[in-house]
């Protein structure tokens, strides 16, 4: 590898390690490190040859996930590459050695000591430089011929290339515009109840997202905003749909459903966010508020529908800087 190259996957690490601390994972341990294999004739790069090397880590988070009601331990490899480096052969690299590195995570000493609770999921974070050759189609391609071998204990691998790490930094600046706002006095995210536990959960909001949410159509989140008049201060409760599928009328009413599940129609405002203008959408989108309005009406309903439309990220914004250690 040259330095160049060097470079830029240290670079690249750095980023995935900022957007996942943007949306609230906790980081544990340091970047870049090594843990022993413990598996090495299973690991071993040839049939009758053993593991020489240890595996590396680019990073380890965790978060507490409301469905499963328990911290899960991801192992993030970070990737950056040319898109004629991204194949159905490179991504089946990098998910087997994301796989035999989970497989030791799980056994080390290290990786437990530094709170790494229930280490079976990872997360590929491939970002193609070749921003004008990213083609999310052919990805899909290449995810639907990679093959998995069984394994006695279930391990979960998120695999997410420039599509969803765009609109996660989408959705990272206009959080930061909420934190930059005096309005808003509170925002997190929601996890609706019964969404997989059959009615073993309860609705409960959090700070963070879980990787189910943000490998989803949809995300939910509550808020409050701080209305000042003649009459005082007081608060207006607000429910989002960020809405990550093409807003056809016929899928606006699918998520609505939802919507009315979940128990989000009880504040003042349902605030549907869209990525990017959707311009191909706009007159499925007004159809949609057309008949909610009318709706509304007959049912003296006063909650507010409104659409914000997030910005469309081509790269990776550069003050996505790491933090500095000490």
């Amino acid at each position: 590898m040259s330095e160049q190259q060097q470079y830029e996957g240290d670079r690249w690490t750095k980023q995935s390690i900022s957007i996942l601390e943007q949306l609230n994972w906790n980081q544990l341990g340091s970047a870049n490190f090594d843990i022993p294999c413990f598996k090495k004739p299973k690991h071993g790069t040839g049939k009758s040859q053993e593991r020489k090397n240890d595996h590396g880590i680019d990073s380890i988070f965790s978060y507490f996930d409301p469905f499963l009601k328990e911290n899960v331990g991801v192992i993030v490899e970070s990737k950056k590459r040319v898109w004629s480096g991204v194949n159905t052969s490179t991504i089946q690299g990098f998910v087997e050695q994301l796989l035999m590195t989970i497989e030791c995570a799980a056994l080390s000493e290290d990786i437990q000591s530094l709170g790494g609770e229930n280490v079976n999921t990872g997360l590929l974070m491939i970002w193609c430089s070749s921003l004008n050759d990213y083609n999310s189609a052919k990805i899909d391609e290449y995810l639907s011929n990679i093959k998995l071998t069984n394994r006695k204990t279930p391990i979960t691998i998120y695999i997410a290339t420039n599509r969803e790490i765009l609109r996660w930094c989408s959705l990272i600046e206009y959080l930061n515009s909420i934190k930059e706002s005096s309005k808003v006095s509170s925002f997190e995210f929601f996890y609706p109840s019964d969404y997989f536990g059959n009615g073993q959960t309860m609705g409960i909001s959090k700070p963070h997202l879980s990787l189910i949410q943000m490998f989803s159509n949809y995300i939910f989140a509550r808020s409050k905003e701080e209305v000042r008049d003649k009459d005082g201060v007081r608060y207006r409760d607000v429910n989002h749909v960020f809405f990550y599928t093409n807003p056809t009328k016929q899928e606006l009413t699918f998520m609505y459903q939802l919507v009315q599940k979940f128990q989000l129609e009880s504040g003042h405002e349902l605030r549907i966010h869209f990525h990017g203008e959707q311009s191909k959408y706009r007159s499925h989108i007004e159809a949609f508020l057309r008949g909610k309005k009318e709706e509304f009406r007959k049912n003296d309903s006063y909650l507010e529908i409104t659409f914000n439309y997030l910005t469309e990220l081509k790269d990776v914004p550069e003050k996505y800087k790491f933090r500095e250690e000490v």
